[in-house]
């Protein structure tokens, strides 16, 4: 893809540099020339711009992120197609990715993790509020700026929010994928909370919660275990952080935040919280305390009943209940005002919205805070935990069994593009023993080579699942737009509008008219049917530049003026004696090639004039003897006898066509006999 660099693209973007390449695009930075600025150029793969079903989702990409503008969201500007290059034009964003600041910086404090949750919570919102899943956040898609914005990008995998999106392949990086997305290839909004609540483990902690060598340990993991809390890995975490973490990324869809607006308050909340948090801290370092004292209300910020609001307590110095050294061991005051609840949208009890039944469990009793309930089942005792643990050994050892070596089995799908259909066939039959063999055109791919498989390439399947081969069968061919005798502007409309592209256009010396068309792509004679091309190809132009000059016979000078003048390079000059052209005229033009352009060189043969010789005395002579007396001076002996050839060394000339002694030219003949 790199030899675009240079190259104007759909007569506007001028490519400048290579930005990143990923397996289904690349992305260059890139000037519109029309509007005088930097975009983010974002090319499918040649391989790949040959798949209507692609092209058709690269296409879905575009209009989704074009309907959402959001100062969180990367903007999409345009999208085309020049030739064979499929674009999409987008907002250009000078920085870094969030994972290039993972890997060079480590983990985050919680302030700077809050900030940058809440951006990309913020544009995620916009996204679900106008019924768009992401189905695809991970740090690399998350875009920090020079100038300190943050923006989410990337809308490859979104798709329009239905009741549940159903994915016959799972989608997306496997670190971040949702439980629900790895047993059941169901998603809705929550699945992208769960990658979002991933992500924030990831920066608070500096590491992923499941790791594995392989991608269906990491992906058994999300549909097996819980997320721990941040502050297993790293104890500085807040509670609070903890909360949230595990509140987005509970294996039970119906539990988690019901999309990104809902999360995204209480992000803004938890960052109110954190500052107080830390600015108690500072405020309280200088004062004793007392060995038993009453706790001031700010004393608890996340409890059994959720969030406090901000009436319930006040962390200034000054405000909070003085300590009291003889008030021994008190009650608390609860400090909770449930009326608030309702209003900030973090109520202690709340009812859970319905989901579709395919992503929820039994709903629990409305009275039951989820809080609540979360950290009792962490508290049970007793019988219970025997019982249960020995159910989970069976049942572990069983769904181990099913998902790494049994039927559930994920494995990565093998990329094939490019190999014989015996390989491809032989390479999945791990997964499907009977794939399914479809022919298709490919420009790209040589014929009876696999282009790309269904599962693609890349992606995760398990044994049973049934598979597509797609085989080229060469381009498609189509007859060629006649263009013969056109110009180039009108042979430039028809290319266009008969579905191809314009490919080189030259201009050569020829006898047809000068500035129309005499030969391109596809042409096969004045007056015949034109032959078959590519599908969609390139035509390349043949633009006549009229006759080479005639200029024999003309004298030196003029014709090099001729031959300037019409564009070629000045002669080069060789003489030969000529009887029939006067000295100084050109005898012949020799081009340098068949075809002869603007600048091509040409040699011109200029006569030296007639050359003349004294007929030598023959008669006497041996008609040897003769032929090389002849020879000689330039003539040629013609021998007329009854003597054989092998006698020519003895039978003597007895007469010749020429007086001896007459003035004949260089090349004149003289008939020597001898009878």
């Amino acid at each position: 893809m790199s030899q675009i660099i240079g190259q104007t693209v759909g007569g506007r973007y001028h490519v400048d540099s290579l930005i990143a390449q990923g397996g289904m695009a690349s992305v260059f930075l890139a000037t519109d020339l029309r509007l005088d600025r930097k975009v983010a150029l974002k090319v499918i793969h040649p391989h790949l711009a040959n798949d209507a079903s692609f092209v058709s989702k690269f296409t879905r990409e575009a209009k989704i992120a074009a309907a959402l503008a959001h100062p969180n969201l990367i903007n999409v500007f345009d999208q085309g197609q020049d030739g064979a290059l499929v674009f999409l034009a987008m907002e250009y964003i000078k920085g870094i990715t969030l994972r290039q600041a993972l890997d060079d910086f480590g983990a985050f404090d919680s302030e700077q993790t809050l900030e940058l949750i809440e951006g990309v919570l913020a544009g995620l919102a916009a996204a679900h509020k106008a019924g768009i899943l992401h189905r695809d956040i991970k740090p690399e898609n998350v875009f920090l700026a020079d100038d300190g914005r943050i923006k989410l990008g990337d809308f490859g995998l979104a798709r329009e929010i239905q009741n549940n999106t159903t994915t016959g392949n799972l989608i997306g990086t496997v670190a971040y994928l949702s439980p629900e997305l790895v047993t059941r290839g169901l998603a809705d909004a929550r699945s992208d909370i769960y990658a979002v609540g991933i992500m924030m483990f990831e920066m608070l902690t500096g590491r992923q919660p499941f790791e594995g060598e392989q991608a269906v340990q990491v992906a058994y993991q999300h549909a097996n275990d819980r997320v721990p809390a941040p502050s297993t890995v790293k104890a500085t975490i807040s509670p609070l952080l903890d909360e949230i973490v595990l509140w987005a990324t509970t294996r039970e869809a119906h539990y988690r935040p019901k999309n990104a607006e809902e999360l995204h308050k209480v992000i803004v909340r938890a960052q109110k919280e954190i500052g107080r948090i830390e600015q108690a801290k500072t405020a309280r370092i200088a004062r004793d305390l007392a060995p038993t004292s009453v706790l001031p209300d700010d004393a608890l910020l996340f409890g059994e009943e959720g969030f406090v609001e901000d009436g319930d307590y006040d962390v200034e110095p000054a405000a909070a209940t003085p300590w009291n050294n003889t008030d021994g061991t008190q009650v608390l005051g609860d400090g909770w005002n449930d009326d608030d609840f309702g209003t900030s949208g973090f109520s202690a009890t709340q009812v859970l919205p319905n989901f579709d039944e395919s992503l929820q469990e039994p709903e629990p009793a409305a009275e039951l805070d989820f809080w609540a309930k979360l950290r009792r089942s962490e508290r049970r005792r007793g019988w219970f935990w025997v019982a249960l643990t020995a159910a989970v050994l069976v049942a572990g050892s069983a769904t181990g069994w099913y998902f790494s070596a049994g039927p559930g089995a994920l494995n990565t799908v093998p990329a094939l593009a490019g190999q014989s259909l015996s390989n491809a066939q032989q390479n999945l039959a791990a997964f499907d023993s009977n794939p399914s063999v479809i022919q298709e055109n490919s420009s790209d791919v040589a014929k009876g080579k696999v282009t790309r498989t269904d599962p693609a390439g890349g992606t995760l399947a398990t044994h049973g699942t049934h598979f597509k081969i797609f085989v080229s069968s060469g381009p498609k061919m189509v007859a060629a737009p006649d263009l013969y005798g056109l110009d180039l502007v009108s042979a430039t409309a028809r290319i266009a509008t008969s579905g191809f592209t314009l490919g080189k256009v030259d201009s050569w010396f020829n006898n047809s008219e000068a500035t129309k068309i005499y030969d391109y792509t596809g042409f096969v004679g004045v007056g015949k049917t034109t032959g078959k091309i590519a599908d969609h190809s390139a035509i390349s132009l043949k633009v006549s530049l009229g006759p080479l000059p005639v200029v024999a016979g003309l004298s030196q000078d003029v014709a090099t003026t001729l031959l300037t003048a019409a564009g070629l390079a000045r002669p080069t000059i060789t003489t030969e004696y000529s009887n029939t052209v006067a000295k100084g005229n050109v005898i012949s033009l020799v081009p340098s090639g068949s075809l002869m352009g603007a600048g091509s060189k040409v040699q011109l043969v200029v006569s030296k004039g007639s050359e003349t010789v004294i007929m030598p005395t023959v008669v006497g002579e041996t008609i040897a003897a003769a032929q090389k007396l002849l020879t000689d001076v330039g003539l040629v002996p013609v021998v007329s006898t009854n003597q054989l050839q092998s006698n020519y060394g003895i039978a003597k000339v007895t007469s010749a066509s020429k007086n001896q002694g007459a003035t004949l030219h260089v090349g004149d003949t003289v008939i020597l006999s001898s009878y």
